[in-house]
């Protein structure tokens, strides 16, 4: 990810119990939620301007370079979100 530091940074001092936890997890599931909302917006207003046909886009397979990209990415970041909660060494992106 550009900009992430390949040095395992810290962003929280102490422990942090299980509660606290998961009501980051809500957080984040929530802006992922509002995110995926807009973007439905985007696309339906895109579509009713003649700029988008939704069809397509159910139909559109990736090239399988940027499907291999993004599969990789989705590796990525998996593995470092259980590294996190393993507390192992998160995998860099080199």
């Amino acid at each position: 990810m550009p900009g992430h530091a390949l040095d395992r940074p810290r962003y929280l001092d102490g422990e942090l119990d299980l509660e606290t936890v998961y009501r980051m997890l809500l957080e984040v599931a929530s802006e992922l939620s509002v995110t995926r909302d807009r973007l439905v917006l985007v696309e339906g207003l895109l579509a009713e301007q003649g700029l988008l046909d939704e069809e397509r886009i159910e139909r559109r397979a990736f090239d399988p370079e940027v499907a291999a990209a993004l599969d990789a990415d989705r590796k990525l970041l998996v593995a470092r979100l259980a590294a996190c909660v393993d507390d192992a060494s998160a995998p860099d992106a080199g």
